[in-house]
């Protein structure tokens, strides 16, 4: 039948072997698509001209499906390189082979079944808070698209309705700027095309990575846009997250504290994007760590899809002095066409019949006019895939219609892979982390103390110093570059205000007007008993508690005074005077001699030549030596051991502290310990010169340890290297909220970074070489700096800087003693000069067993108290509350449930309660 067929074929067209053909053969290549052909839907094939092009038309001969059809090419002087033709028949449910004849050419393929597709086209401008040009000018473009769109949303609102105009601003800090600079008439403006649909705010500040913020960091992203949005009658539901891949655990934590239950991710291509990629258009409800919260996260094909396709009819706005939006006159070209057809060809097995992608014309670039048009021609032709200009909303609204009870539920953390960026600011990273635990300090301070403080704008530089917007596209090849400064120096702003303010913020939560001579108020600002020290400028060496007895003190080698503070109650403020005269000892006793610290808890030896750790040893933990051979604290540059001969002397001489001073010429490390407290303090100090080349830092901790389990600190919680996280993210290096432990079944290690994010289980795999699983060990690396990437990163840091670690020795592994370790570290006792009552402490009391409190701070209305809490341990755990009227709340501390004065809060679970007098 098929000879007959192609027989007929050709004698049809035997009138063309006069005619001119450019082309040399064809082929026939299935699409999933289907045309609108005569009223139905017909399945759609590619004929493609090979080695020319077809200029003279002709009747191209179809078999398929038991049907024959007939399509006639038209002449086309300009040539047709590229034929879509419609296929006979009822829609397959098998594959089924084609034939097709055009003169004296055959061709032939086999068609799989096809589903109906609808494709959502999310329009937007990537929001990189820098890179392209220096901020002001990124941000006018951006506030720029926002009228542009009302405008487009205004011309196309009678269009067919997937067709309709929609934008998404991708991050609120577009909005508020754009907002604050708005006259009233542009604000109700905006505001109105918002309730329209024609705008859609995603509720992230900006394009943050999340691995790297704090857990109230990771809060506060949110509560701007939820708090602007609210004001108008709006809830915000969604977060959009472009090019960074992975993201925090801790988004899927807080679910009920922001309202945020849909995620939309739309990565790099693949600059650094590990395996990442292998999570595209796999959707599921990502369970929190607790269980009892999901967020419907969505990884879409990379957001730069437009600008590939489209880039070359469109200006370089890299290079463009001033960007408007611009029109090709063609909206149909260098469109979708057959990008989409070989996208959805290779979701095989695919269970379902939607799919997303973003459509940029690049970074920080001007909006698309031409998309609706483009969009409107495309559903005229195309019955299938039909497209849907779309926002973060409805796109996953219409995904839960369908498919709610089919999507899969999966835990883990989607371990990011940019987060190797804060290395490249390594001194402003570290101000901003001692800024976020500052601002949580001094929140808890105002809570005792009865007073109001404002926080909001602080918070926002930390999140915002955070955004994955590290420096100038051009920074590592062109470092002294006018723009590549100038989008530091306003990066670096964000680290330098919130250093200065928490600070500002820290005093005045402590000082009032009067202030008591040669008295000290110190304040615990956590939820347990605790022990620690503090320093003070004072004249006199005697300091005594409020019962009159003497504490132990030492006058340090800068000139401070150093005192012990026992069992001081939670969430409480102490006052201590200071006198001349002899400071008193207690019966524990720090003292240094020979390289050796002691504390009558620890023994610390150091190597005289290297000066690195080689005794780790603490009583009654089977007193053996938790420092391998090779030492601990171990400096390397580009992974040589750089720093020269050490030179070791004695800094501070104990009774009360003790510390050896190492110094390797540029590099100075402190070791200290404080008689009767229970860690080791290391104080490591580098004096760099700037980079001549690729340079990588890292302080090494390889621990003695036998079948260790890593386990470290995230946003919200913490979980287990390995266990704990997704597949396909990254296993290169981890970025830290507070602490890293290596325990074995009986002892372990915790280790403590205040400073430094990033560190990497095992020795480190070479650059581009993604690992796919970790292996336990007790090799623990600090990565404290680097310039490793080709773009964005800083190429130099020069200077000072200073990365603080403590070591805790302990038995079988405990997650509630772990987290609260790393508390005690990251939010020291405060000694302040005192003021006010000699006793301020909170109108209620909270007892807990694995619950720790994450932050408190006063209630916006001045009416109680907000805590965010958090169960560290596998089990659920009561919570007790001895005063007030208790209710769970969320970001906007609306009163959701009235609790009783004893609750409890599941395994893992977060969360936020109001308490009010």
């Amino acid at each position: 039948m098929y000879t007959r067929f192609l027989l007929l074929a050709t004698l049809a067209c035997s009138t063309l072997h006069a005619q001119r053909k450019t082309y040399t053969s064809v082929a026939v290549k299935p699409t999933v698509a289907y045309l609108n052909y005569h009223g139905h839907a017909a399945r759609m094939a590619r004929l493609e001209f090979h080695e020319g092009k077809c200029y003279e038309g002709g009747n191209v001969y179809i078999q398929f499906n038991q049907k024959r059809d007939t399509i006639h090419i038209a002449p086309d002087t300009a040539g047709i390189s590229v034929f879509e033709l419609p296929l006979p028949g009822d829609e397959i449910t098998r594959e089924t082979q084609l034939y097709v004849a055009l003169g004296d050419y055959h061709a032939s393929c086999i068609v799989a079944p096809a589903k109906q597709w609808k494709v959502y086209i999310l329009p937007h401008s990537h929001v990189d808070v820098g890179y392209t040009d220096v901020q002001e000018k990124v941000l006018r473009i951006h506030m720029n698209n926002i009228d542009e769109a009302i405008k487009i949303a205004e011309r196309t609102q009678n269009y067919p309705a997937e067709a309709r105009f929609k934008w998404n601003t991708e991050a609120i800090w577009v909005v508020d700027h754009y907002l604050s600079a708005a006259s009233e008439t542009q604000r109700n403006r905006f505001w109105n095309a918002v309730k329209k649909g024609w705008i859609n705010l995603d509720a992230a500040y900006g394009n943050v990575n999340t691995s790297a913020t704090s857990s109230m960091q990771l809060m506060h992203m949110f509560s701007k846009g939820i708090k602007l949005a609210h004001e108008q009658g709006i809830d915000i539901h969604t977060l959009f997250q472009g090019d960074v891949p992975g993201a925090s655990w801790g988004l899927a934590a807080q679910t009920a504290v922001t309202g945020i239950r849909y995620f939309l991710g739309a990565p790099n291509a693949g600059d650094r994007i590990g395996n990442s990629y292998l999570w595209r258009d796999r959707p599921f409800y990502w369970v929190s760590p607790s269980g009892k919260e999901k967020l419907l996260f969505w990884q879409c094909a990379p957001y730069s899809i437009g600008y590939t396709l489209k880039g070359s009819k469109i200006p370089n706005f890299f290079t463009v002095e001033d960007p408007v939006p611009f029109y090709t006159g063609h909206p149909s070209d260098n469109f979708l066409n057959p990008y989409l057809f070989e996208y959805l060809d290779k979701l095989k097995g695919f269970p379902y019949n939607m799919t997303l992608l973003t459509w940029a014309m690049s970074d920080n670039a001007p909006i698309d006019p031409e998309l609706p048009d483009a969009v409107k021609a495309w559903n005229e032709r195309y019955a299938s895939p039909k497209l849907i200009i779309t926002s973060t909303a409805q796109f996953f609204h219409d995904v839960e219609a369908a498919y709610k009870n089919q999507l899969p539920e999966i835990s883990g953390d989607y371990t990011e892979y940019w987060t190797d960026g804060i290395g490249s600011g390594a001194k402003e990273a570290a101000l901003t982390r001692n800024a976020a635990d500052r601002l949580q300090t001094a929140t808890a301070i105002s809570t005792i103390r009865g007073k109001q403080i404002e926080t909001d704008n602080v918070w926002t530089d930390l999140v915002m110093f955070n955004e994955h917007t590290w420096g100038a596209w051009n920074s590592i090849s062109a470092p002294a570059d006018q723009k590549v400064i100038s989008e530091w120096n306003y990066k670096q702003a964000f680290a330098l205000r919130a250093d200065s303010a928490s600070k500002a913020l820290l005093q005045q939560s402590t000082h009032d007007e009067n202030i008591l001579q040669n008295a000290i108020d110190v304040y615990n600002t956590l939820s347990v008993t605790r022990d620690g020290w503090v320093r003070v400028t004072a004249v006199g060496d005697l300091v005594k508690d409020a019962s009159g007895n003497a504490v132990p003190s030492q006058r340090l080698s800068n000139g401070e005074l150093a005192f012990l503070v026992k069992n001081q109650a939670p969430f409480s403020k102490q006052r201590f005077t200071i006198q001349r005269g002899k400071p008193a000892s207690g019966k524990e006793l720090a003292t240094v001699e020979n390289n050796i610290i002691k504390n009558g808890i620890y023994t610390i030896e150091l190597d005289a030549t290297t000066g690195n750790i080689i005794r780790l040893e603490k009583e009654n933990i089977q007193n053996f030596n938790l420092a391998d051979s090779t030492g601990l604290n171990i400096y390397t540059f580009n992974d040589s051991l750089a720093a020269g001969p050490a030179h070791i002397t004695i800094k501070e001489k104990g009774p009360l502290v003790a510390s050896l001073l190492v110094t390797n010429n540029y590099l100075t490390r402190e070791i200290r310990l404080v008689a009767g407290l229970d860690k080791v303090e290391i104080i490591n100090t580098i004096d760099k010169q700037p980079a001549t080349g690729i340079e990588s830092i890292r302080f090494l901790f390889p621990f003695k340890l036998d079948q260790p389990q890593v386990r470290y600190n995230i946003p919200w919680g913490s979980i287990t290297a390995e266990a704990d996280q997704l597949p396909h993210a990254n296993r290169n290096w981890y970025t830290i909220q507070r602490w890293i432990d290596v325990s074995n079944h009986q002892t372990g290690i915790t280790l403590c970074s205040p400073d430094a994010p990033l560190f990497e289980i095992g020795k480190h795999n070479k650059d581009g070489d993604w690992k796919s699983y970790t292996e336990q060990s007790s090799y623990i690396a600090s990565w404290v700096m680097n310039n490793i990437w080709h773009t964005n990163f800083r190429k130099e840091q020069p200077g000072v800087a200073t990365f603080r670690y403590a070591l805790q020795v302990h038995g079988k592994y405990d997650p509630y003693t772990t987290n609260i370790a790393g508390l005690e570290e990251s939010q020291p006792l405060i000694a302040a000069p005192a003021s006010g009552a000699a006793k301020e402490q909170l109108f209620f009391r909270i007892k807990t067993g694995n619950v720790y409190v994450e932050n408190i701070n006063p209630s916006a209305d001045g009416r109680g108290v907000i805590m965010q809490l958090v169960n560290a341990a596998d089990k659920p755990d009561q919570v007790e509350i001895t005063s007030g009227s208790i209710w769970q709340t969320n970001v906007l501390e609306e009163n959701l449930q009235k609790l009783q004065n004893t609750f409890t809060i599941p395994a893992k679970g977060v969360m936020m309660v109001k308490i009010i007098k």
